[in-house]
């Protein structure tokens, strides 16, 4: 009796949880869908709160979003919002028509580092073409895995530097699907910024950066971030900048 009364409790615990879940999970589908609507209606301002409030809580739609919310900063004329938006898509779907519109903000603004280049072209290709590349790389992996595992079942000699190789070939897989994970940038959102020698205020200046400049950060000692920027590295204040991924 008692095991039938614990079973009950559990079934309830278990499909209040998974009701709860999908109506919260209906709720949101419902607030995008309203946001669309007003995004349509050009209630563009009602439309952004909800967005905003949906970013963090919808990884599966946050390029949608932020590329809605790019052109709702462009029609606020807040081009620095809009860059960051733009920004961020491009830093893990990179795509020509994104590089053109951050080349004319940054030409307008009379920022650097935003003119469309061979890497650009070299990062559309990467996500255009990286399920293609990615699936012919591991199925390589499974061949060279297969003939190490038949040539054990057969009893044969392997060599460890076949064991080595086979380790720096998916070692290099691993590298090549998560190179966009390496790069992260910045962008700077005070009017100006200084970035100094070493990671103090009394450091000398090594360069005067300005709204809207873009920055690749690496890592931090307290309050500083170890930055590159045109060739050039320093310590910027993590305050002076936003992560865009």
């Amino acid at each position: 009796m008692q095991a039938l009364s614990l079973n009950k409790i559990i079934f309830l615990l278990v499909y209040s949880f998974g009701f709860g879940q999908t109506a919260y999970s209906q709720i949101d589908r419902n607030q995008l869908a309203l946001a669309d609507s007003l995004f349509k209606a050009n209630r563009l301002l009602s439309a952004e709160k909800i967005y905003l409030s949906h970013l963090k809580t919808k990884p599966r739609e946050s390029e949608n979003i932020k590329l809605k919310l790019a052109y709702i900063a462009k029609a606020k004329n807040d081009w620095l919002k809009e860059l960051y938006y733009l920004s961020s898509i491009q830093a893990t779907n990179a795509r020509p028509e994104i590089s053109k519109r951050l080349e004319e903000i940054g030409e307008k603004q009379g920022l650097n580092g935003f003119e469309m280049s061979i890497w650009d072209q070299i990062y559309w290709l990467y996500f255009k073409f990286f399920p293609w590349i990615l699936g012919f790389l591991l199925l390589i992996a499974l061949y060279g895995v297969g003939i190490l595992t038949y040539s054990v079942f057969q009893k044969k000699t392997i060599r460890g530097s076949q064991f080595s190789y086979l380790i720096i070939y998916i070692a290099l897989i691993w590298l090549f699907a998560n190179f966009p994970g390496f790069l992260n940038y910045g962008i700077i959102t005070k009017e100006k910024s200084y970035m100094r020698d070493f990671p103090s205020s009394a450091a000398p200046v090594e360069r005067l950066l300005k709204k809207g400049n873009r920055i690749n950060y690496w890592f931090t000692r307290d309050i500083w971030v170890y930055s590159l920027i045109e060739n050039q590295q320093g310590y910027v204040k993590e305050d002076d900048f936003l992560p865009i991924n």
